[in-house]
C-alpha cells in the first residue's frame, strides 16, 4: 500500500549499514527520489557499475518494532475471541491470527523474500512459461535489504485487451497452477499491480510477464498439494463424496462431524456455483466469493481450514480478477482443465510411472524388512496358543481364520508390490519407445 515516503537522509544511514560501507562504493548511482514507497519499505533506483539497473527495496526503519507491537495486539484479541465466541473457536482464529503473524514477520525478513523469489524462478523455468521474477544480485541481499533487476513494462491495468493477451493469461494460469500443485511455493497476492507486461528484450521478440513482490508466498508440502489435486479433481468430477473426502484429507475430521450432512451441503454448494458458471459455457468464471464461500462452508460445519488452504484459495480468488481484467470472459475453468489434463498426461509418461513406482518401493522398504519377524511371531504365537485378539463377540474359529487369512494377504500383497516394482524399475514395463 502507498505511503509517505522515508526522507533520504534518514534512509541513507539504513543502506549505509546493510551495506556495511558506503552506497557509492557499491552503486554508480542510486536516486534519491523513491520509485514507491509502502507500509514496511521504500524502493528507489540504482545502478551498477556495469550500467545494469537494478531497484533497491529498503525496510523502512523502526519498521520492525512497530509490527511486533500490532501483532501482539492482533494476537491479544484472537485469543480472546476463541475464548467467548463459538464462531471464534469454529474458525480456529488463534491458528489464523499465528499464521499471518508468521507471514508478516518472515516479511520483515527480505532473505525469506530472496529465497521465495529463487524458488519460484527455478519453478518457472521448469513449467516453460513467459511469467518471469526478477534476477536478484544475491550478494547484496540482507534481513533488511534486497537488490535486484529493474523490470521495465506495463502494468496489466494499463494493457488494453487484444488477440495476445488471452495467451498471456494461460500463461499466467499455468504459472500459478504450477506453483501452487507441483512446485508448493506459490506467488500469494497475484494482484494485477504486482504483474508488468516486459518491455520485449529485442525488436518483435516474444511477449513476456513479470511477477514482482514476493513477500508475500504461500508454501504447501508434498502430502497437502497431493489432497488438493485430488479435491480439485473431484470437484471437475461433480461428485460431493469424494470432493469431502478429499476435502477432510486437507482439514482433518473433527469430533461429532455429521459427514453426511456435509456431504448434502457441499452437493448444494457445487451445484449452485461451479456447474451453474460451467453451464454458462465460454467466458464463465469462478469469483473471488465462491473460495469465500467454501471456507464459510467449512466453518459451519466445524472444519478448521489450515492457512497455507486459505491462502490458496485467496491466491486463486485473487488471480481470477487479474485473469478478466487482462482478458475479458477467460474462461478459468477450461483453463484450468487443461492444466490438469496436461499434469495427467505427463504422470503417465513411462518414465514417470517408473520414478513413482520407485518412490512407492523405497516408502515400502521398511514395512517389507519388518514383515518375516512380525509373521514370525504371530505363527510362534498361534502354536504356543498365547495369541491375544480383541474381538467382539466372534467365535474363536471365525477370528483366527481371519487371522491367518489377513496374514496372508499382508504377505501376498507385499510381496506382489516389490516384485512389481523390481520389474517396472528394472526396464521389464512399459517401454519408452
Amino acid at each position: 500500500s502507498a505511503a509517505s515516503p522515508v526522507p533520504w537522509d534518514e534512509l541513507a544511514a539504513t543502506l549505509t549499514a546493510e551495506l556495511g560501507r558506503e552506497p557509492a562504493e557499491v552503486f554508480a548511482e542510486i536516486d534519491r527520489e523513491p520509485l514507491a514507497a509502502a507500509s514496511m519499505a521504500q524502493v528507489h533506483v540504482g545502478r551498477m557499475p556495469d550500467g545494469r539497473e537494478v531497484v533497491v527495496k529498503l525496510q523502512r526503519p523502526r519498521i520492525a518494532q512497530v509490527v511486533g507491537n500490532d501483532l501482539d495486539i492482533v494476537d491479544r484479541i484472537a485469543r480472546r475471541l476463541q475464548r467467548s465466541t463459538r464462531w471464534g473457536r469454529s474458525l480456529g482464529i488463534v491458528a489464523l491470527s499465528d499464521g499471518f503473524a508468521a507471514s508478516l514477520r518472515e516479511e520483515l525478513d527480505f532473505r525469506v523474500e530472496a529465497r521465495n523469489i529463487a524458488a519460484v524462478a527455478v519453478g518457472s523455468a521448469r513449467n516453460g512459461v513467459p511469467v518471469e521474477p526478477p534476477r536478484l544480485e544475491s550478494a547484496l541481499c540482507t534481513r533488511g535489504m534486497l537488490v535486484m533487476e529493474r523490470f521495465r513494462g506495463t502494468s496489466i491495468d494499463a494493457v488494453p485487451p487484444g488477440p495476445d493477451t488471452a495467451a498471456l493469461t494461460a500463461a499466467l494460469l499455468d504459472c500459478l497452477l504450477g506453483q501452487i500443485l507441483l512446485d508448493g511455493v506459490f506467488h500469494a497476492d497475484p494482484h494485477p499491480g504486482n504483474i508488468l507486461l516486459l518491455d520485449p528484450a529485442e525488436p518483435d521478440g516474444p511477449a513476456r510477464l513479470g511477477l514482482l513482490d514476493y513477500g508475500s508466498v504461500g508454501r504447501l508440502d508434498a502430502a497437502m498439494r497431493e489432497s488438493l489435486q485430488q479435491l480439485l479433481m473431484a470437484i471437475d468430477r461433480g461428485d460431493p463424496v469424494p470432493v469431502v473426502a478429499a476435502l477432510l484429507e486437507l482439514v482433518g475430521t473433527p469430533e461429532g462431524l455429521d459427514e453426511r450432512a456435509l456431504q448434502r451441503a457441499m452437493g448444494s454448494f457445487m451445484a449452485r456455483s461451479l456447474f451453474m458458471a460451467r453451464s454458462l459455457g465460454p467466458g464463465s468464471t469462478l469469483d473471488a466469493g465462491v473460495f469465500g464461500e467454501l471456507l464459510g462452508l467449512t466453518a459451519r460445519h466445524g472444519l478448521t481450514a489450515p492457512p497455507e488452504l486459505a491462502a490458496v484459495f485467496r491466491s486463486i480468488g485473487t488471480l481470477e480478477g487479474t485473469l478478466t481484467r487482462l482478458a475479458p470472459g477467460f474462461d478459468i475453468i477450461a483453463g484450468a482443465r487443461e492444466f490438469a489434463s496436461r499434469q495427467v498426461s505427463v504422470r503417465l509418461q513411462p518414465a514417470a510411472v517408473r520414478q513413482a513406482v520407485t518412490d512407492e518401493l523405497l516408502a515400502m522398504l521398511p514395512l517389507v524388512r519388518r514383515l518375516p519377524r512380525r509373521v514370525d511371531r504371530i505363527v510362534a504365537a498361534l502354536d504356543a496358543g498365547t495369541l491375544s485378539v480383541r474381538v467382539a463377540a466372534e467365535p474363536p474359529a471365525r477370528w483366527s481364520g481371519a487371522v491367518l487369512s489377513a496374514v496372508l494377504v499382508a504377505v501376498i500383497a507385499a510381496t506382489t508390490g516389490l516384485m512389481s516394482a523390481m520389474l517396472l524399475i528394472a526396464g521389464c514395463g512399459p517401454s519408452d519407445q
